[in-house]
């Protein structure tokens, strides 16, 4: 048994289009050749791929077969890009992923800096929450990125670049900010954690008693949204140091002390994925930033 690109892609359609219709005006086919390609692929798999509603909704089966999809079409994609490039004269593209707090306080110099050494550069930048960083680099969406290191790194090479701390924060504005900065679990506990991204707690059980401290968690990717809305007292946020001290707002913000989660260290550096050679270009942008952070 073998999977065709097409129907991966007819799949993907699918799911990401939330309809067969929808999909098949993507894809410029008729309807009843996208419900066609889910049959058969259900039927070569023996097992229900999409729930059928008013909202398509993926079983297991189906969120599994999505993640192959995404990986497959996405290196199918990275080669015929990569071909296009030789085909237009060896063009090479740094195709970068990035943290907001890289963004903020690294990125413009060291693209303006990177980019005029370069001659007949292309540069793709992604700005996603750090956990994302991972998939952007497993899925083949960028090649390398530069952001804090998880638990567990083995499917990648990693070059540390530095260390940082994320502070547990609130601001005055909070309606419980004081009980709340004296550590009262109980205060925590009816507050809600701001942050750009947390896995679910199957995912990592280890985050799960995180979770556990608050009332809800808010998932916002911007940052700037992310200070706003701990500005206003709307919740708690990890917040880097760099940008407490530097940040007109968030040099307001208490560090909520006394706490074993108050202050988290991590590691920040590149990465990308283990085994693979980088392009030129890539590596020399990684040479570039190694030397940035050692002078």
């Amino acid at each position: 048994m073998r999977f065709e690109n097409s129907e991966l892609r007819t799949f993907r359609s699918v799911v990401e289009a939330n309809g067969f219709n929808k999909a098949a005006d993507l894809l410029h086919v008729s309807q009843s050749a996208v419900s066609q390609t889910i049959a058969n692929l259900e039927a070569k798999l023996d097992v229900l791929l999409i729930q059928r509603g008013k909202q398509l909704v993926l079983t297991d089966a189906g969120r599994r077969l999505l993640e192959y999809a995404n990986d497959v079409l996405n290196q199918e994609q990275e080669v015929l890009d990569d071909i296009l490039r030789l085909k237009q004269g060896n063009r090479q593209t740094l195709n970068l992923a990035i943290n907001s707090t890289i963004n903020r306080f690294y990125a413009p110099q060291l693209l303006s800096h990177f980019g005029k050494s370069q001659s007949a550069l292309q540069i793709k930048v992604t700005e996603l929450p750090s956990r994302n960083l991972i998939y952007a680099i497993l899925s083949g969406k960028a090649e390398l990125a530069i952001g804090p290191f998880q638990k567990h790194m083995d499917a990648f090479t990693t070059i540390p670049l530095f260390r940082e701390n994320r502070h547990l924060v609130v601001s005055p504005n909070h309606p419980d900010y004081t009980n709340i900065c004296e550590g009262s679990s109980k205060s925590l506990k009816s507050a809600t954690l701001i942050t750009s991204f947390l896995d679910t707690p199957e995912m990592r059980p280890s985050m799960q008693r995180l979770r556990d401290r608050f009332q809800s968690v808010w998932e916002v990717s911007s940052l700037s949204l992310r200070v706003h809305l701990v500005a206003e007292g709307l919740g708690a946020a990890f917040i880097d140091s760099k940008l407490l001290e530097e940040h007109p707002v968030c040099r307001n913000f208490t560090l909520i002390k006394g706490l074993p989660f108050s202050t988290i260290e991590r590691q920040v550096g590149l990465y990308y994925k283990a085994g693979k050679t980088l392009s030129p270009c890539s590596a020399q942008f990684a040479q570039m930033c190694k030397q940035f952070w050692q002078a």
